[in-house]
């Protein structure tokens, strides 16, 4: 099968964080690669009062009587400003968490796709059942007895803990720790074990589309890199001849042909990509035409084995610092009782990893995150979606009509009102243990995230915190606008039935709506 060359993108990094979020370069839904970049704040910016009304230019005695309207008059105002709306199907809910008294209601009660924004579910799941603090641990293990004056004669166990957020320099980071035990050669062979999660594969309804994407990667247990590599192509030095590529992190199992592609003149960049199982490889065949004006373009992939991927990641870690593998087949097991531990690396909190999956949309971090909710050993996708459908009981959720199919909201997997998303949200943000870790995971609009180029004009910018969705057809904004000495109205804003062509518009309207809450918190702020 062959796919088109997406172009992948450099992410940007969470400050203070230490985690690389590759939102844009490995194409999630909801990030926005024309997205400005967030400028940096003055003092004075950063201590900015909360919008007394949204922006605009001087008042027409039209705007002065759509101010002195009811809030939910001016909502249904925006509404039928907006043609495009009649084409599809729009649910809002909008519930003043100060009072509890809802605002707005339009098909609040009705389930929708929420897309993304069933990360809001998983995420309040997450850290209600397994704590803001906690962490996943990826360790290695020796087989016992088996180190003999540095000299390893067995296996070497690679156990994953379902970490999200693994990556390259973590693995070496392992190596490290092996290299630093006194160890210098391995003659046993490397066995990843898995079995946190009860196999490697593809989340649920991840298989209603056959996208050769980044953001499509498989989940497993002993994962990292989100289970994607990077290839790079550089034009040939002549014309007529092939490409040049190279794989980033160079594992034996990845194989990349580019006989099928010629380097032409000019700045040309035509390239398709097929990949194909060969031998215990991959082997990723390039087509088509690269200009050699070009210069280097970069791609990213999904792997299609999760567990071979890190053990060969991890081989290639200790021969590079040095210590010597002899056998070169990664094999798949279970650490024994009586294994001998040599290297431990422990991810960020949940409560940091929380703020890639909602800032920055990550659907492999959700789905991995989501599994780690189910207890023990062997865990399944519908053991862990039942702890999550058990939470929403718990809290007391409306369970007409909601279905929840996987964690990240990626297809037609889910349904949940605009109503329960809101109920959710005000149920979190009333709970002292969790509020502030959700909320901070948050995009927070015009400054970072999915949604740092929207608003970022506004008085309201940096007053609204959401979580945002997009699908084919569906475009969605959860969250809180807030205002200083109140509590924040939720809202939720779900389109169904969207028009690719009415996506800009359908985001447009979702913001008029946001910067009115957050002109409404502030007005009655005082109250």
């Amino acid at each position: 099968m062959v796919h088109r060359l997406i172009r992948a993108r450099r992410a940007p990094v969470i400050a203070g964080s230490g985690l690389a979020v590759l939102a844009l370069a490995l194409g999630w839904p909801d990030a926005d690669p024309n997205a400005v970049s967030t400028p940096v704040l003055t003092p004075a910016q950063a201590e900015a009062s909360p919008p007394k009304t949204a922006p605009r230019e001087a008042p027409s005695s039209d705007s002065r009587e759509a101010d002195d309207a009811s809030l939910d008059a001016r909502i249904d105002a925006l509404i039928a400003e907006a043609s495009f709306v009649t084409d599809a199907r729009l649910g809002i809910s909008v519930v003043d968490l100060r009072t509890g008294e809802s605002l707005y209601a339009r098909e609040a009660d009705t389930p929708l796709n929420p897309a993304s924004n069933a990360k809001l579910v998983t995420t309040a799941a997450a850290l209600a059942s397994l704590g803001p603090e906690h962490r996943f641990s990826t360790r290695v293990w020796l087989e016992d007895g088996s180190n003999k004056d540095g000299v390893v004669s067995g296996k070497l166990y690679l156990q994953g803990g379902g970490d999200p957020s693994l990556v390259s320099g973590e693995i070496y980071e392992l190596a490290g720790q092996i290299q630093a035990a006194g160890i210098t050669k391995i003659r046993g062979p490397i066995v990843v074990d898995a079995s946190r999660f009860d196999h490697d594969g593809l989340p649920p309804g991840f298989d209603q589309k056959t996208e050769f994407a980044s953001y499509r990667a498989p989940g497993g247990a002993m994962s990292v890199n989100y289970n994607t590599y990077e290839v790079f192509a550089s034009p040939a030095k002549v014309v007529g001849q092939p490409p040049v590529l190279r794989v980033q992190p160079p594992v034996a199992s990845i194989e990349l042909d580019s006989s099928a592609a010629t380097t032409v003149a000019g700045t040309r960049n035509k390239l398709w990509v097929s990949t194909k199982e060969r031998k215990g490889k991959t082997v990723v065949e390039f087509h088509g035409e690269l200009g050699i004006d070009n210069g280097r373009s970069s791609y990213r992939y999904p792997v299609s084995d999760p567990s071979r991927y890190a053990g060969e990641l991890l081989k290639l870690a200790l021969t590079q610092r040095g210590v010597k593998v002899t056998k070169s087949k990664i094999e798949p097991g279970e650490v024994p009782s009586d294994a001998d531990l040599v290297a431990t690396f422990r991810s960020e909190t949940l409560s940091e990893l929380c703020r890639s999956v909602n800032k920055w949309s990550n659907n492999f971090m959700a789905e991995q995150i989501l599994r780690a909710l189910a207890p023990g050993d062997g865990a399944t996708a519908e053991a862990a979606l039942e702890q999550l459908r058990q939470y929403t009981r718990d809290i007391g959720m409306a369970q007409d009509g909601l279905v929840l199919g996987n964690g990240s909201g990626l297809y037609a997997n889910n349904m949940i009102s605009p109503a329960g998303l809101t109920y959710l949200l005000g149920h979190v943000y009333g709970d002292f243990r969790y509020r502030s870790d959700y909320m901070a995971s948050l995009a927070i609009m015009g400054s970072d995230g999915t949604t740092r180029s929207r608003l970022h004009d506004s008085e309201a910018r940096t007053w609204v915190r959401v979580k945002t969705g997009t699908l084919d057809d569906v475009s969605a904004l959860s969250g809180y606008a807030g205002a200083v000495g109140r509590d924040p109205i939720a809202f939720s804003i779900l389109f169904n039935g969207l028009e690719r062509k009415h996506r800009a518009k359908a985001r447009a309207l979702q913001d008029a709506i946001a910067e009115l809450l957050a002109a409404e918190a502030a007005r009655t702020s005082a109250d």
